[in-house]
């Protein structure tokens, strides 16, 4: 993307949390389809990033603005359990390994691009701005089996699905996906 009137900004906790204006109105922008499910309301979206998402351990957001604009934004933050995903990666990246000591993973939290804005390379610039300087050697996300569009643009940039998950009780299954981020040799 080449866009002069497009810009990243990164934020981190703090900084995401002045944001609550424009991160609330892009997220219901680009999950319209999903309102009749609770879990997908901008206020559990907002309080999830309050209590669980931006208090974590090197916290992050980028967002992406066209002039004044916020048109899309993605978060993220290491988790240090992360056992239970490196185990489904280690079955689908043969190559990868479970490492024997315990081992951060990056957690591609959330991700979302204003409808709007949707195929014009927002997506890849926000998902590679927030990867590009991570130091873990994996990441995950996940995502509802039925999106169908982020499924394919994740796996055009390196994302495999490894299994399923239900991150909370109240929550939908998830496909976990992962990517490898930087490969180490086995031991």
């Amino acid at each position: 993307m080449t866009d002069p009137a497009v810009r990243t900004e990164y934020y981190d906790a703090g900084g995401t949390l002045k944001l609550r204006e424009p991160l609330m109105a892009l997220y219901l922008r680009s999950h319209l389809d999903q309102q009749d499910n609770p879990w997908y309301s901008p206020g559990q979206f907002w309080d999830r990033l309050v209590r669980l998402y931006a208090p974590g351990r090197d916290f992050g957001l980028v967002a992406a603005w066209r002039n004044e604009v916020m048109v899309g934004y993605a978060f993220g933050s290491p988790s240090d359990k992360a056992h239970e995903v490196w185990e489904m990666a280690s079955v689908a990246l043969t190559d990868l390994g479970v490492p024997s000591t315990p081992e951060p993973i990056y957690v591609f939290r959330e991700f979302a691009v204003d409808p709007d804005y949707q195929g014009e390379g927002y997506g890849r610039l926000l998902h590679d701005a927030l990867l590009r300087t991570r130091p873990e050697r994996l990441a995950y996300l996940l995502v509802r089996p039925d999106n169908t569009a982020a499924r394919l643009a994740y796996q055009s940039w390196g994302w495999q699905k490894v299994g399923q998950t239900q991150p909370f009780p109240d929550a939908p299954v998830m496909d976990v996906m992962v990517r490898v981020l930087k490969m180490y040799p086995r031991s």
